[in-house]
């Protein structure tokens, strides 16, 4: 019996780079990408870029990342929705040299989510890193202080990432990396 092996053709897929804004503005830049695979035209991405403000409870890198504190001048905020039942979600991020680094998505209880809903939101943020930032690895941070954390590094684990050593990028030990590479 011979068994063939598929014919593998080159695919050359052009990225769209995201650019972060060069001049030094109060206000924040905003860019906006529609969902390629969803039926509703009116979904879309909103990704939001802005200086960072230093110090403050919502300041992502000094919370997770206090030695990057300094190197890190903007950051982003992804809001989405999930393809199932419309659930706004909303990351916040930032670029550090070739990784886009992501608070969880989930901020209540994932069973609270609907069958597959988690998958698919996980999935679309993979694909908007992959897609629209050119870098090469996606990391989520996890706070240990959520009240579902077993199950959400499962569940992330389970779609392919890897927990991170906390000395890679020597997070705040209140936090849980996972990584995916895109």
């Amino acid at each position: 019996m011979i068994i063939a092996s598929p014919a593998k053709k080159e695919l050359a897929i052009q990225l769209q780079v995201l650019q972060t804004p060069t001049t030094a503005t109060s206000s924040p830049d905003t860019v906006c990408f529609s969902h390629e695979y969803c039926s509703n035209p009116e979904d879309q991405d909103i990704v939001t870029v802005s200086k960072r403000e230093l110090g403050t409870a919502t300041d992502f890198v000094g919370t997770v990342f206090a030695r990057w504190s300094k190197s890190v001048d903007e950051h982003m905020v992804i809001s989405t929705t999930t393809h199932e039942t419309s659930r706004p979600v909303q990351c916040q991020a930032f670029i550090h040299d070739d990784t886009v680094f992501l608070t969880c998505p989930v901020m209540d209880r994932l069973s609270s989510w609907a069958d597959g809903e988690f998958q698919s939101c996980v999935t679309h943020l993979i694909e908007l890193a992959e897609e629209k930032t050119g870098c090469e690895y996606l990391v989520i941070a996890i706070d240990r202080r959520h009240l579902d954390n077993n199950t959400v590094i499962r569940a992330f684990m389970y779609l392919g990432f890897q927990m991170i050593e906390p000395s890679v990028y020597g997070q705040e030990p209140g936090f849980i990396l996972v990584g995916y590479e895109l």
